[in-house]
């Protein structure tokens, strides 16, 4: 674990298809608990992720190794973020904090006014995490069917 106030050269840059690809699920796989990579997460999906939502995936690195990611999506009426996610040595650093801002920005310059996130059951204390960053709790039940 990297210990906060040591000074790191943190690079946010916008995700590029498919050269990122391999590091960013590295970081999916090594996040811990709360990313469920799935058959969403395959290489060809987030193509499609990419290309009808440019400006909304962000990397975070340091010395050229990607640390952080983070993902948004919009339909045209709302947006939502997926797979925030830092290295475990790495978390704590504000580098999520950031990443969330950067896909917070470009949903808005996008037109999004209102966006959604989900914290997997397994990894809830993350609840607090978002309230400070101004997400309110929905009293919804999400439900998921694959369609293929």
């Amino acid at each position: 674990m990297i210990k906060a106030g040591v000074s790191l050269k943190i690079k946010i840059r916008s995700y590029r298809h498919p050269e990122d690809y391999k590091a960013v699920f590295r970081v999916w796989k090594l996040a811990r608990k709360g990313i469920h990579v799935s058959f969403s997460d395959e290489e060809e999906e987030i193509k499609k992720l990419v290309e009808k939502n440019p400006g909304l995936f962000f990397l975070a690195e340091i010395d050229g190794k990607v640390i952080g990611t983070a993902m948004g999506g919009f339909d045209g009426r709302r947006g939502i973020i997926y797979h925030l996610a830092v290295l475990p040595e790495f978390q704590n650093l504000r580098i999520g904090s950031k990443l969330l801002s950067c896909v917070e920005e470009g949903l808005k310059k996008a037109g999004c006014s209102k966006v959604y996130l989900f914290v997997v059951s397994e990894n809830s204390e993350l609840s607090d995490y978002y309230a400070r960053h101004g997400y309110e709790k929905m009293d919804v039940i999400p439900l998921t069917k694959k369609l293929n």
